[in-house]
């Protein structure tokens, strides 16, 4: 189970998670990229929102930011944790990383400590 097409990706409302939406305020918004593209150049999640990530990309010479939502506090903070360790890898790479394991993790702890 890749990050791609894993269920945990895709919240219960049916939308998927996976890639970002990418936006930035340099361009026109038909010039935004769509897909995995890019490179990972931060990833931030804020003390309020337990469910959510910032991702900033950098794709063809500008920046880019995109949010990803989970339904799942404790599977966000798994994804921020993965994601951390990613920063300078490329949005596809990222998109092919094996998720299995971090369930695991998540159900392990019981609970979630930033």
């Amino acid at each position: 189970m890749t990050l791609r097409n894993s269920p945990l990706m895709t919240r219960k409302n049916g939308v998927k998670t996976w890639p970002p939406r990418w936006t930035t305020a340099d361009q026109e918004k038909s010039d935004w990229p769509i897909g995995e593209v890019g490179t990972l150049q931060q990833i931030w999640m804020h003390d309020l929102f337990d469910s959510c990530l910032f991702l900033f990309i950098e794709y063809d010479g500008f920046s880019y930011t995109g949010s990803i939502y989970f339904d799942d506090p404790m599977f966000c903070y798994d994804i921020y944790t993965l994601l951390q360790r990613k920063v300078g890898c490329s949005i596809k790479e990222i998109g092919d990383l094996d998720l299995s394991h971090l369930r695991l993790l998540s159900q392990s702890t019981g609970s979630v400590s930033r």
